[in-house]
């Protein structure tokens, strides 16, 4: 058995002078992707699906239910960043952290903080359809969103904006998009052997339809983790994939690329890859973090019991904040609230991120800049 080729069909353009080759994607319901790669890369899959259950337990085991919604966002928040890096959206940690509570003036930086709710939207994806994929896109690019829902214009990749004339690539007509999205469905319904590989095809499969006009690479992506916790390989965190394939974006297009032309074997080795180095991402994240939780031991003047340390705890996963928002997060006065800010202040925990007297906002600039060094050291980790 062999993967099937992405062909092509000659089509006019507007004008109907000048035509262009569109895709035709061939349907893979039934396909089993398992029956075509080699056995060193199946090995290798075996070792990456092995090493995200064992990070989720891992996790799981050391953090515990309590604390898990605060590490699970601290790295939703890292798997958002890099999958819009990807799309060349980059925004800072402490301005991504004001666009979470709406104090941002960064658009990159609300696209991303629209990135980290659309993937908490796909860890509770059950069942795949468009509808479904519609309602996540629309999650992503929120209020700047101007083309939500599947397409009905065609699209193209690498050339000017005016027509699709020489374009690098070009994804299928929009007349058939409807009936690939329907394949792809079926295709992640059925049984899979080794269902990383089955949602690296999966994935490779909705970049080359293209369904949407804008968001297709952020969804597919959250479309990963929503597969990845349906197949139980997660099951309480996010293991942040588009930071190892963040490591080498080349190598991520070149298998795109290399899936058109009827090689699946690439795009599942990335996945491999990415997903082992994801881990090892996740880790250090979470060691830098846990860093910092520990200089502030000796610098919070306040008992393990107050609202103060409660703020400190929350911060690690939110931050920036309010005092409304401390109290309403805390079920405590307003007033309590800024005690909590002040004692926190005066431990050099938080810094004044606003300039007026109303509407303060206040910022932990240390998480923030371990947020912005484990990304500044990912740019620079090699593929091994």
């Amino acid at each position: 058995m062999t993967w099937p080729v992405v062909v092509t069909e000659r089509l006019e353009w507007r004008d109907s002078w000048r035509t262009y080759e569109a895709a035709i994607v061939p349907p893979i319901s039934g396909r089993d992707i398992a029956d075509l790669i080699e056995a060193p890369t199946a090995a290798q899959v075996g070792a990456a699906q092995q090493a995200i259950t064992a990070f989720d337990a891992e996790m799981t085991e050391e953090f515990g239910t309590l604390e898990l919604g605060t590490i699970d966002t601290v790295l939703l928040r890292s798997e958002a960043s890099s999958s819009s890096q990807i799309e060349h959206l980059t925004a800072s940690a402490k301005q991504l952290a004001l666009a979470e509570i709406g104090a941002s003036k960064s658009v990159n930086a609300r696209l991303v903080q629209a990135n980290v709710a659309a993937l908490e939207g796909a860890s509770a994806l059950r069942v795949f359809d468009t509808a479904t994929v519609v309602g996540l896109q629309r999650e992503l690019l929120g209020s700047t969103g101007l083309h939500i829902g599947v397409r009905d214009e065609q699209v193209w990749i690498g050339t000017s904006g005016s027509s699709p004339v020489g374009a690098v690539f070009v994804p299928p007509h929009h007349s058939r998009v409807e009936e690939n999205l329907d394949d792809l469905w079926s295709f992640l319904g059925q049984p899979a052997s080794l269902p990383l590989a089955h949602v690296a095809v999966a994935h490779a499969q909705f970049e080359t339809i293209h369904p949407f006009v804008d968001g297709n690479g952020r969804v597919g992506r959250a479309l990963v983790h929503a597969y990845l916790r349906q197949q139980r390989l997660t099951s309480h965190v996010t293991v942040p994939i588009s930071a190892g394939l963040l490591a080498d974006t080349r190598a991520y297009v070149r298998a795109l690329e290399a899936y058109r032309l009827g090689d699946p074997a690439p795009i599942v080795g990335e996945f491999a890859r990415a997903s082992l180095d994801a881990a090892a991402v996740g880790r250090e994240l979470l060691a830098e973090l846990r860093e910092v939780r520990a200089a502030w031991e000796g610098r919070i003047s306040a008992r393990r019991d107050s609202i103060a340390w409660r703020v400190a705890d929350q911060l690690i996963g939110h931050p920036a904040v309010t005092a409304e928002l401390i109290a309403t997060r805390n079920a405590v006065s307003t007033a309590a609230a800024r005690n909590a800010i002040a004692t926190l202040l005066a431990a050099g925990v938080l810094s004044k991120a606003s300039t007026g007297r109303r509407n303060q906002v206040w910022v932990a600039e240390e998480v923030t800049s371990r947020y912005d060094r484990v990304a500044v050291l990912l740019g620079r980790r090699r593929p091994w």
